[in-house]
């Protein structure tokens, strides 16, 4: 090799790009050792990032039918209750009820900061019975949860306000019916005081042809109401009607989420050999302009 980094006997105008890198290697070295030391130093000191995973069912209310056939009817679309949770508005209220004032701040500087603490998405293995996947990121894996944690009770507080009027009227139709069964059970029992009284006259057949007829009605009466109330108080209790809930505990891994250790150190390597080996072509090309100069100078 000369003085001038070119192998013996090559002439530089011929010279293959494998060739040129071989004459630079060191740069591609170089490149190579200086992505990796910068990947160590952001692994140092880029912030641990901690994930909690929660998967939510939205809200749900039970609906009037025969007994243990109910069909709940969801307080909202799974897709609407994402797109509610992407919302700066919720985001905004989230983070002040949990005191983060740094959280806040993000929101009010940017719409678009949602996605840095929050991301919300539907999982495509359930179509049926669709569920959420929350994931809330965070310093450190109790925080990270304290986040999954809160957002799934604004969710239940936001649905419940939603839900409410339905499940208050169907509270007001119980209680109705309660009332309605109470007045037939009372009006059974003076039926069948009368009709344990002494056996009637002739000229009384017809009263208690009557009396025995209103009996039979009070008794479907009273079966209608206490199949309505058993109806209603299942609609109205869990599983058929509840809230918006994780159907486990947010999950929080030990490691943290980001950086990426491995892709680090794996896009430094790449990106140092890349600038490693332009470096090197770089160098290459200015020695031929030298080398050129130098030839014209001499003629």
């Amino acid at each position: 090799m000369s003085e001038n980094g070119v192998l013996p006997g090559e002439d530089l105008q011929e010279m293959t790009l494998w060739a040129r890198l071989l004459v630079g290697w060191y740069y591609v070295l170089g490149g190579a050792v200086l992505g990796v030391a910068g990947a160590g130093l952001a692994i140092a000191f880029l912030p641990a990032t901690y994930e909690a995973i929660a998967v939510i069912q939205v809200g749900q209310i039970g609906q009037i039918g025969q007994v243990a056939q109910n069909t709940p009817l969801l307080v909202e679309p799974p897709a609407q209750a994402v797109e509610r949770m992407k919302a700066a508005s919720f985001q905004f209220a989230l983070a002040q009820s949990l005191g983060d004032q740094e959280w806040s701040d993000a929101l009010s500087r940017s719409p678009f900061a949602t996605t840095k603490y929050l991301s919300v998405q539907i999982l495509r293995a359930t179509v049926t019975a669709p569920l959420i996947e929350l994931k809330a990121r965070a310093g450190s894996p109790e925080r990270a949860k304290t986040i999954a944690e809160a957002a799934v009770a604004e969710l239940a507080r936001r649905q419940a306000d939603i839900s409410k009027p339905v499940v208050d009227k169907m509270s007001a139709d119980l209680a109705i019916t309660k009332e309605k069964l109470a007045s037939a059970e009372r009006e059974l029992e003076k039926l069948e005081k009368i009709s344990a009284m002494k056996a009637p006259r002739d000229d009384q057949f017809t009263q208690v042809a009557l009396i025995a007829s209103l009996y039979v009605q009070k008794q479907a009466e009273v079966y209608a109401a206490r199949q309505a109330i058993m109806a209603y108080e299942t609609a109205l209790l869990p599983p058929a009607t509840q809230s918006a809930r994780a159907i486990e505990a947010p999950f929080v891994a030990d490691k943290p989420v980001s950086p990426n250790r491995i892709l680090l150190i794996v896009g430094g390597l790449v990106g140092g050999l890349l600038v490693g080996a332009l470096s090197a072509l770089l160098v290459d090309a200015w020695r031929r302009v030298k080398r050129i100069d130098a030839g014209e100078a001499r003629m």
